[in-house]
């Protein structure tokens, strides 16, 4: 498996003999603007360039979108990407949008798995800060979606990865990783906020807990600076990791690319 950082969430995995871009956000620095009700970075939406000319990531088998948030999929991505490759979703809901967007071969995920050439790919749960009840008041009055997934990779020859996704590290996490046993998770821990103390993805004390929790796992913090409202950078993740000694723990640089 080889794990490729582009920029935020967004990254290509090659798996299997197949490489998937996850999580598209493609537009240039400053399109959109910051997230209300939380810090900012002063920067707007996306907060940096991609390291990269934007064609250069469509080389690819397939497209896993978790969730319809902008920093996700936005309208960069809808207009930008090959409307024929397979794109994986999380419900009928996201499939419909997506389907309107024009793309042809939009599949939805499921827990029980869907398969792919020669892997299977699992649904998984996520807490995407909906269950407090601050943050999901703001959810109702931006008018966004609560839900989103994360994404288990299973195939023969290959250890089994883990897209944790957008999520705090909760019970639905720490199932996942006792259900499926993934030797590489990778998790979204810009300790993004709204409003402001209200947390919608881990930040280092989640990843410390999960790390201490499954020591035998190497682990991928991805979703690291890149938009407005992250609280997590970076060098803030890397001293935190030298401190506490979480010597399994990834911090790629965007356009960086690790092999396992």
């Amino acid at each position: 498996m080889i794990f490729q950082q582009i920029r935020s969430a967004t990254s290509i995995i090659s798996y299997a003999n197949k490489r998937f871009l996850i999580d598209p956000m493609l537009a240039p620095q400053g399109t959109y603007p910051a997230v209300p009700y939380t810090v900012s970075t002063g920067k707007g939406n996306p907060d940096c360039e991609l390291p990269c000319p934007v064609e250069n990531l469509f080389d690819i088998d397939a497209v896993i979108v978790t969730h319809m948030h902008f920093d996700h999929f936005d309208e960069v991505a809808a207009k930008l990407l090959p409307k024929h490759l397979p794109l994986f979703c999380q419900s009928d809901k996201d499939a419909a949008q997506l389907n309107e967007f024009g793309f042809k071969d939009v599949r939805i995920l499921d827990t029980n798995g869907i398969k792919f050439h020669d892997i299977t790919l699992f649904k998984t749960p996520c807490d995407h800060g909906a269950s407090d009840a601050v943050t999901s008041f703001f959810y109702e009055k931006l008018d966004i979606e609560k839900e989103a997934c994360g994404v288990v990779f299973k195939a023969n020859k290959e250890k089994t990865f883990y897209l944790a996704g957008d999520t705090i590290y909760y019970r639905g996490v720490s199932e996942t990783i006792s259900k499926y046993t993934p030797e590489i998770v990778a998790v979204n821990a810009a300790g993004a906020q709204c409003p402001l103390g209200h947390a919608l993805i881990m930040n280092q004390y989640d990843v410390l807990v999960l790390m201490r929790s499954f020591p035998e796992i190497e682990v991928i913090a991805t979703h690291v600076e890149g938009v407005s409202h992250a609280t997590v950078s970076r060098s803030l993740l890397r001293d935190f990791a030298r401190e506490n000694k979480l010597t399994k723990l990834y911090i790629p640089d965007d356009g960086q690319t690790i092999s396992f």
